[in-house]
Formats: structure tokens, sequence, C-alpha cells
């Protein structure tokens, strides 16, 4: 379409590369009369072609070649997309299509073939472009008036396209890019690999130029590059605040509260020396989520939401079929049970994720299902407490003490208040200079507890799901984490061991394994 609107133009300028017939026909005309007459003859002046019209049809010509060039390279990109397909499916084999496949992007990749296709869409700006310069120029020649307002039209489109060339390099989330960008982007890069190449004798200037040779790949390859790593962290949280602000009722919440879980332990395969920062700053991401804004609740994005959504499981279950609740009750526990134990896997310098950012209503809901008569029910939220107890543990363990006489009595009471009652005592029997003997007593005494239910839900349950059997082998391994069975003391000791007996005897009963002694307690065992 556009080199049909440039042929049309081309129609009436190239008239003004070759003498008009009418005026030589009307000097023609002249000469005869002046002889007829008998009068002088005025020699016929020599045609001269006007300066506007070679510039005019230089541009509008070399508007057409471009236009056209660029259809039939789109034609050829388009070709060239049907063979691969065509040749990458031919074969019956699975094997031979790989081979295939990698035998033609090999090609594509070593021939740069992305460069050839941005390419083909430069040549149409640049034709457009010429079309403009040699449209101004040629009203100019017919009428300024015409002439300057299209000018000042095209040089306000001209413009536009420079700030929307430029504005990726300065702002790379920029949606705004012309094939002049990546042009550009190169271009910059070589010109400073020149200016850098002689101070390459110092360390940080080849530093430097390292990082711009790499920069080489292309723009759109740098800014994939910038999403694996300073860009990464900061976006997983954006997007998840996004996806948070698409839930609209609470079957998309629901589905948003069910993918914490493996959100968090999902492990960073690019990185796995950073794993455990990793997990830090994903449980920090989701903790975000839970902030109240100011001083109301109701104004963190997922805080309020969560709560209502939970407590709907007790309070409102009526109104929702046993299936319904069944599948709301263990999707909020099992993603308290994944906070929990992100915040388990995160301590060590500070503590990752504060839970007394969930609301004070989880707590007293865990405690109401963990009586449930949907055994299921029970289970999961008797799994999540034992965990979000011991993760409470390590936050008071983990978190400076206040300038108190007693230690960290003011910090356990914030924490409790934040939590509700939990059946944890506050305030145990701390010596000086023995700060945390009291909570490694009762860390056993929660992994004593939580072995004490477990016969009941082997009893309850005919066949245990293996993934009832793996979440309780991974709740018993972040209860068991860093503790060490001959430093509690003996009373506490002989309760595990009972414990431990009843679920083996349980165990026996009904011929399952949902608990290997040997395995999952080593550091008890050990001499």
């Amino acid at each position: 379409m556009f080199s049909a609107t440039v042929a049309a133009f081309l129609i009436e300028s190239y008239k003004y590369l070759k003498p008009d017939a009418t005026d030589v026909s009307s000097q023609r005309l002249l000469q005869i009369t002046q002889e007829l007459a008998g009068n002088p003859v005025t020699p016929l002046d020599p045609f001269k072609v006007p300066r506007f019209a070679i510039h005019v049809n230089i541009l509008w010509f070399l508007s057409l070649v471009l236009s056209l060039a660029c259809g039939l390279g789109a034609t050829l990109v388009q070709q060239w997309a049907r063979r691969y397909l065509r040749l990458t499916k031919r074969s019956d084999t699975l094997e031979c299509r790989v081979r295939i496949r990698e035998f033609l992007w090999k090609g594509i990749e070593d021939l740069h073939v992305n460069w050839v296709v941005e390419n083909v869409s430069l040549m149409l700006h640049v034709a457009i472009f010429l079309f403009f310069a040699g449209l101004v120029e040629f009203l100019f020649a017919i009428n300024d008036e015409v002439a300057d307002v299209i000018l000042v039209v095209v040089a306000i489109f001209a413009a536009i396209y420079i700030i929307l060339t430029l504005l990726p390099l300065f702002y790379h989330p920029s949606p705004f890019h012309t094939p002049v960008t990546s042009s550009l982007w190169t271009t910059g890069h070589v010109l400073a690999v020149i200016f850098l190449y002689p101070f390459s004798c110092f360390k940080k200037v080849r530093e430097t130029l390292e990082r711009v040779r790499d920069n080489f790949k292309g723009f759109d390859i740098y800014l994939m590059g910038t999403m694996k790593t300073e860009k990464k962290r900061y976006l997983d949280k954006l997007a998840l605040k996004s996806t948070l602000s698409m839930c609209r009722d609470e079957g998309d919440l629901e589905a948003f509260i069910d993918a914490i879980p493996g959100y968090l332990q999902q492990a960073d395969p690019d990185h796995d020396d950073h794993t455990k920062s990793e997990k830090c700053t994903r449980i920090t991401d989701v903790g975000s989520l839970l902030v109240p804004e100011g001083k109301d609740p109701k104004k963190s994005p997922l805080r309020h939401r969560f709560e209502d959504l939970f407590t709907s499981c007790t309070h409102n279950h009526k109104s929702m079929d046993q299936e319904s609740r069944r599948r709301r009750a263990i999707t909020c526990s099992r993603a308290i049970w994944g906070m929990s134990k992100a915040s388990l896997s995160s301590t060590g310098k500070r503590v990752a994720f504060d839970l007394r950012h969930l609301p004070k209503s989880i707590s007293n809901t865990l405690q109401r299902l963990t009586s449930d008569t949907d055994s299921a029910i029970a289970a999961s939220a008797q799994r999540t407490m034992a965990v979000f107890k011991r993760a409470i543990m390590e936050h008071v363990l983990h978190t400076e003490p206040r300038t108190n006489d007693d230690g960290s009595k003011d910090s356990i009471t914030a924490l409790a208040e934040a939590m509700g009652d939990m059946n944890i005592p506050l305030f145990p029997p701390y010596q000086a200079g023995q700060r945390h003997g009291g909570w490694s007593d009762e860390r056993l005494n929660t992994v004593t507890e939580f072995l004490s239910h477990i016969p009941a839900h082997i009893k309850h349950s005919e066949q245990p799901s293996h993934s009832d059997l793996e979440e309780t082998r991974m709740t018993l391994d972040e209860l068991c984490r860093n503790l060490k069975g001959r430093e509690f003391p003996h009373a506490d000791q002989q309760d595990f061991v009972n414990a431990l007996n009843d679920v083996s005897q349980a165990q026996l009963a009904s011929g399952s394994a949902a608990v290997s002694t040997g395995t999952l307690f080593p550091w008890f065992f050990e001499a």
C-alpha cells in the first residue's frame, strides 16, 4: 500500500525531469510567428531540470525501492519460517527431528537471522521518512504556506519517533521500541569499545570492556539477562502483587494461596549457591503482602482477605459443601505451613519473615481445625500448628531482646499477643547466661506433641496418601531441625521415646509406614 502511494506521487514528480511538451510547442510557434513577421528569432532556452525536482525524485525513488525491498524481505522471511517448520516436521522419528532442528537453529544463530528480520522493518521506516522529506521539499516548490503546515506535522512525527527510539535505552521497561533502537544500542557499544580500548591496560577498564562486549549480542538479549540477575527479585515481588490484585473472587484467591508453598519451595536453578538467600527473599516477598499499609490492616494486599478465607472454614462452613471446605482448609493450612517452614529455613542472621504479620485469628482457626471431625483437615492443621509453633520459637530465639532485665520477655509477650492463644509457655524458666535453655526443651516437646497425634491419623486413615506421608515427613524434618537429642532433660527424652513407640505400634497394627525412626531421628539415636 505504501509503495502504491509513493508511485502515485512519482507519476507527478518525474515529469519535472524532462521538458514539458506544451512549453516546447509554444516556443516553436513563437519562433515561426517571429520568422513570418520578419522579426529576429528568439533562440529556444535549453531545458534545465529544477533542483527541487532532482531532490524530490531521488528521495521518492529511494523510498519506493526500499519499500519494495521491504516487501520482498518480508516474503523471504515468511518463506524461511515455513521451510524451517516444514523440515523440522518432515521426519517420522523424534530423534531425527531434534537433529534437524539443531542443525537449522545453528545456521539461524551463526548467520544472525534475527538481525536480518529487524532490518527488514527498518527499511520500511527509512522509506517513510524519505517520502516525508521529499513531500516537504515538493510542497515548498509549489506553495510555502501549505509546505509550512506539513513541515510542522512531519517535525512533530519525527520528534515522537526519536523519543520512542531513545526511551528504551534510558528507561529499560519502556514498551516503546523501534528498529533503530537496537542499531543505536550496538553502535553506542562499538563506540564505547573504540574509546576504552586505548586504556585497556587498567584493570577496571578491562572489566568494563568485557561487560560492553557482552552487550554486543543485542538490546533484547541484554534485557533478558537482567531479568535473571539484578531485576529478578524486584520483578518477582511486583509479579506477586500484580497477580494478587487480579484475584477477584474467593476461588481466585484460593488458587493464589494454594501456589504459595510451591513458590517458597522452588529453588533457583541459575544460582544454586544462593538457594538460602533466594528462599529468604521469597518469604520476604510473600510477607510483604501481609504487612498492613498504615494502621488499617484491611489495607494490606493479602492479610484481611486471607483471614476471611481461612476463618470461613470454621465460622461460615455451613454455606459450603464438605469437599469445598476441606479443600479450602487444607489449602490455607499448607500456605501457613509453607510460610512457617520458609521462616525456619531462612533463620540465621535474622528472621526473614515476621510471623506477627499474620492475622491474630490464624492461630485460633488452626487450633479449632486440629480437632475437626474431618480427619484430613485435622491432620493438615496439626502439621501446620506444629511447624508454626516451632517457627515462633525460632523467631524469639533470633530476635534481639529489648532492654529488660529478664531478657526477652517483652518480645515473647508481643509475639503471643499477636498470635493469640497457642498453648505455648510464654515465659520459660530463663537463667542468667542461658537464654535459650527453656526454648530448647519446648522444641523437643513440640516434636513429641506432634508425634502423639500420628497414631490417631493412622487409625482413621486405612491407607494414607503419598502426599500425606510426605508432608508428615517434611513436618518432622522441620521440627527436628538443629536438635540434639542428648541435650534435653531426661523426662522430655522419655516422653519423646514413648510417643515414638506409640507411632511404631500404630504402624505395625495398620501396616503403614508413616514414620521411619532410623532416618527421621538420627540426631536422637546417635551416641
